[in-house]
């Protein structure tokens, strides 16, 4: 038996006004929202506030599917991102250093196991560490931040604890490693019985942050490890925390956000520069890596605009 539906001709032009209405924000790129505005709400007084988008970015999207993680050498001359769906790391040349939009295509190498997230480079450049959801491959370079010298990968497994991370970080001397998690809504700090070896990791802190994140997909520590951000897909904010004890999450207190849900709904990876001037977000949906700065710091006041 089948029942008439009441009043459809009525339902279906309240539903035609439903997909109007909502249809802008599902067909949204990036692209597109990276032309609305280059203000973005922040936590007033926050570190973050002090920075803003700089309408520029560079197109990933030729070398790179899914695109994840972004990290730079001390020179900003090369910037590294990972390709999840491509299973590939790739290097652009930087011919203005931290100019992001200036970088053009230099290399790729393809990289083992799969759902490819996080990304690290030690200073020297002769070892880098890929994360995916639950372990970490390390892999040495035989010719510094060539990529196209990788040896084979060694695995860690960390699913002990990690249920489903994306990102990782590590303290300057290699003795502490961070691992973020959006199933668990977690930032794990490890101790590592011999520097830069992930094998001799032992869970030494586990930060709840599941009443503030939704979706954390990108791990930054800033300002000497007092400053801890984290990159949220489904708020489209970075999360910022401080620490009071460098390099401790114990100590970690949520103080803000930034939005950037005016450049990209799909915010992955978040890199800064070294002198920390820039920083960047990887956008998956239009494979793009945006760019954001300080402002200006004008001669009368303290900074901001």
């Amino acid at each position: 038996m089948t029942f008439p539906l009441k009043n459809s001709s009525k339902l279906h032009v309240k539903s035609l006004v439903l997909m109007l209405f909502i249809a802008p924000y599902f067909l949204a790129s990036c692209g597109d929202l990276a032309n609305r505005s280059n203000e973005n709400t922040t936590t007033e007084g926050s570190f973050l506030a002090s920075y803003y988008f700089s309408d520029t970015w560079l197109d990933i999207s030729g070398e790179t599917s899914n695109a994840r993680a972004t990290y730079w050498n001390p020179e900003g001359t090369m910037v590294y991102v990972v390709g999840r769906r491509t299973d590939n790391v790739v290097a652009y040349e930087v011919s203005e250093p931290w100019q992001v939009s200036m970088g053009s295509y230099y290399a790729e190498a393809e990289l083992q196991g799969s759902n490819q997230h996080g990304l690290y480079f030690r200073e020297d450049g002769e070892k880098m560490w890929i994360f995916d959801r639950t372990g970490i491959w390390t892999y040495q370079l035989s010719e510094p931040w060539n990529i196209q010298t990788l040896s084979e990968g060694n695995y860690t497994d960390f699913s002990e604890h990690v249920r489903r991370g994306h990102d990782i970080d590590f303290n300057p001397d290699g003795s502490r490693l961070f691992i973020d998690d959006r199933d668990l809504g977690a930032v794990f700090q490890y101790d590592l019985d011999s520097a830069w070896d992930v094998s001799t990791a032992s869970l030494d802190y586990h930060l709840d942050i599941s009443d503030i994140q939704r979706e954390v997909r990108g791990l930054e520590f800033i300002e000497e490890g007092r400053l801890m951000l984290l990159m949220d897909t489904r708020r489209r904010e970075i999360l910022q925390f401080e620490l009071t004890e460098p390099w401790e999450i114990s100590t970690a207190e949520f103080t803000g956000v930034f939005d950037v849900s005016g450049q990209t709904p799909q915010g992955r990876g978040l890199s800064f520069s070294e002198d920390e001037e820039f920083f960047y977000v990887t956008c998956r949906n239009a494979g793009k890596i945006f760019q954001y700065q300080l402002y200006p710091v004008s001669s009368d006041t303290d900074g901001g605009n």
